[in-house]
C-alpha cells in the first residue's frame, strides 16, 4: 500500500456546497482521488485491510487543507473546507497533535470535520472517548459534520447525543425528491429541527425538479452534481 502511495500519491478534488436561495458557496468537500487504477473506496478498503487507514485518511486531509487553503484567499468569509475522517482516525491517540500542529494555523474556524458513516466502523460510535474527542476538536474551533444522516438506523441518535453543527442528509433524499412525497415530509422535518442551531445539507441534488422541492421545502444548502462536480479547485475556482 505505501509503495503505491509512494509512486501515484493521492490528490483532492473539490465539490461545492451552495446556497440554494442565493447561489453562493457555503463551502467545498474535498474528495480523495488517485491516477492509479484504485477507486476512493478501494484505496481506503486496502489501507483499512493493511493497517494504513489512519496514514491514508491524515495525508488526505493534509492535502486537502493545503491545497485549499494556498488556494482561496483566506477571510473569516471564506467558503467552509469539508474534510472526511472515519471515526477511528478521532481515535487515534496521535490524531489531536497532528490536527493542531502548525499547518492549521487560524484556518481551523473554515474547516468542517466530516466523520464517515463506513459500516466497518460502526461499533466506534459505542465508544464514549468519541465524544469527547469531538468535544476537544470543537474546543479548538473546527466544526463537526455527521455525514449520510437518513441512512442507518443509528443517524438520530448520533445527532441527538452528537450534537454536530452540521448535518449532511444522505443523497437517497435528494435523488428524486419532487416525486416522491414521503421523502418531502422526511426532508421538510429535518428542515425543521435543524432550523435553530444545525445546518441542514441535502446531497444528491441532480435534478432541477428536485432543486425546485427542495427550494420548496425550505433547505437551506445543498450538495450534488446539478450544483457542481468533484473537480481540481482551479478548476472549480475559474467557474465562479
Amino acid at each position: 500500500m505505501n509503495v503505491v502511495l509512494q509512486k501515484e500519491p493521492p490528490y483532492p478534488v473539490f465539490q461545492p456546497l451552495v446556497h440554494l436561495t442565493t447561489g453562493q458557496f457555503f463551502g467545498y468537500e474535498a474528495l480523495l482521488r488517485s491516477a492509479t487504477h484504485y477507486s476512493p473506496e478501494s484505496l481506503f478498503r486496502k489501507a483499512r485491510s493493511e493497517g494504513h487507514l489512519y496514514e491514508l485518511d491524515t495525508l488526505s486531509m493534509k492535502k486537502a487543507i493545503q491545497s485549499y487553503f494556498t488556494n482561496v484567499a483566506f477571510n473569516d468569509h471564506v467558503p467552509l473546507l469539508f474534510i472526511n475522517v472515519f471515526p477511528s482516525t478521532l481515535l487515534n491517540p496521535a490524531f489531536l497533535s497532528f490536527i493542531t500542529e502548525g499547518l492549521f494555523r487560524s484556518w481551523n474556524s473554515r474547516i468542517v470535520l466530516e466523520i464517515n458513516e463506513a459500516n466497518e466502523e460502526d461499533k466506534m460510535w459505542e465508544i464514549r472517548l468519541l465524544g469527547q474527542k469531538i468535544r476537544e476538536l470543537r474546543q479548538h474551533g473546527f466544526l463537526i459534520a455527521l455525514d449520510d444522516v437518513g441512512s442507518g438506523a443509528a443517524s438520530l441518535k448520533k445527532i441527538v447525543e452528537y450534537e454536530p453543527d452540521i448535518v449532511k442528509l444522505d443523497r437517497y433524499f435528494g435523488k428524486q425528491l419532487s416525486s416522491v412525497p414521503n421523502k418531502q415530509k422526511l426532508v421538510s422535518l429535518f428542515v425543521q429541527y435543524c432550523q435553530d442551531q444545525t445546518q441542514l445539507v441535502l446531497e444528491g441534488i441532480e435534478e432541477p425538479e428536485d432543486l425546485s422541492a427542495a427550494l420548496a421545502l425550505g433547505v437551506p444548502v445543498g450538495q450534488g452534481f446539478l450544483l457542481g462536480h468533484p473537480e481540481p479547485l482551479q478548476a472549480t475556482q475559474k467557474r465562479r
